[in-house]
C-alpha cells in the first residue's frame, strides 16, 4: 500500500490528479494506494508523521513555497520521494537541491504522470528491501534509511546514529541495532561501534576508515570483522 501526500492550492489540480490515481490504479492491479490532500503547506508540516512514501509537491503555494516545504521535510524525512508540480522547468530542476525524485509540468498529462508512477513503483519497490530507522529528536520523529547510516556508536548510555551528514542521539542498546541491522550488512568491529561495510574505505592495522573516521579494530572482533568485510567486498551478499 503505497500513502501518497498531495500539496496543491488549486482544488481542480488536486481533484486531476486524485483521478489519475485512480486511472492508474485501475491499469496497474497490484498498486494500491491511499492519498491524503493538502491545500496549505503549514498544516502538511504541522501534521506529517514521516509516513509518506510519494508527496507531490505544488511548487507555488500561497503560504510557503512548495522548495521551503521540501528543505523542511528533509530535516525530518530522508526517504520519502518529492515529485514537484510546477509550470517552470528552472524551479524543477532547483529541486534536485533538496533530493527531488522528479518533476511533472503543468498541465499535468496522464501519460507522463503515468510513466512517473512506473519509476516511482520500481524504485520503492527496490527500497523495500532496506531497512528503515525512525529516530526521536527533541523535535519530532525522523525516518532513516539503513543504508544512509555510516556507523553506530554506543557514547555512555546513549547510542550515536551517523550518517554521513548528521548524527542522532538516542536511548537504546547496541545488541538491539546489531540484531535489527544484520541483513543490511553491519557488523561490530569492537564493542562500542557496529559498522555499515558499505562505508568501509579501507583497514589499516587495527583502525578502519568508515566514511571519513578511523574506528578501532579490537582483538576479539577482529577476525569476524575482516571475514565479513571480505565477503561483502567479494559480493557474497
Amino acid at each position: 500500500m503505497m500513502n501518497i501526500v498531495i500539496l496543491e492550492d488549486q482544488a481542480e489540480q488536486a481533484a486531476r490528479l486524485q483521478q489519475m490515481l485512480a486511472r492508474y490504479a485501475e491499469s496497474h492491479p497490484d498498486f494500491s494506494y491511499t492519498s491524503k490532500h493538502y491545500d496549505r503547506s503549514i498544516p502538511l508540516l504541522t501534521e506529517y508523521k514521516c509516513d509518506a512514501d510519494v508527496m507531490f509537491l505544488d511548487i507555488q503555494m500561497p503560504d510557503m513555497l512548495g522548495m521551503d516545504v521540501a528543505k523542511r521535510i528533509r530535516q525530518m524525512d530522508n526517504r520519502v520521494m518529492i515529485i514537484f508540480i510546477t509550470m517552470l522547468t528552472q524551479y524543477a530542476i532547483e529541486g534536485y537541491s533538496v533530493g527531488a525524485f522528479d518533476y511533472v509540468l503543468k498541465p499535468v498529462r496522464y501519460e507522463e504522470f503515468s510513466t512517473k508512477m512506473d519509476r516511482v513503483c520500481r524504485m520503492l519497490a527496490h527500497q523495500t528491501t532496506s531497512q528503515t530507522l525512525e529516530l526521536r529528536t527533541k523535535e519530532d520523529i525522523r525516518r532513516v534509511s539503513a543504508d544512509d547510516v555510516t556507523y553506530i556508536e554506543v557514547s555512555n548510555h546513549d547510542i550515536l546514529i551517523h550518517t554521513g551528514s548528521e548524527v542522532y542521539r538516542q536511548w537504546g542498546n547496541l545488541k538491539s541495532y546489531e540484531e535489527k541491522l544484520a541483513s543490511a550488512h553491519f557488523v561490530r568491529c569492537n564493542a562500542c561501534y557496529l559498522v555499515n561495510l558499505k562505508y568501509v574505505r579501507g583497514v589499516s592495522g587495527d583502525t578502519v576508515t568508515v566514511h571519513q573516521d578511523e574506528l578501532v579494530i579490537s582483538k576479539a572482533k577482529r577476525k569476524d570483522f575482516l571475514v565479513a568485510l571480505a565477503q561483502y567486498k567479494g559480493g557474497s551478499r
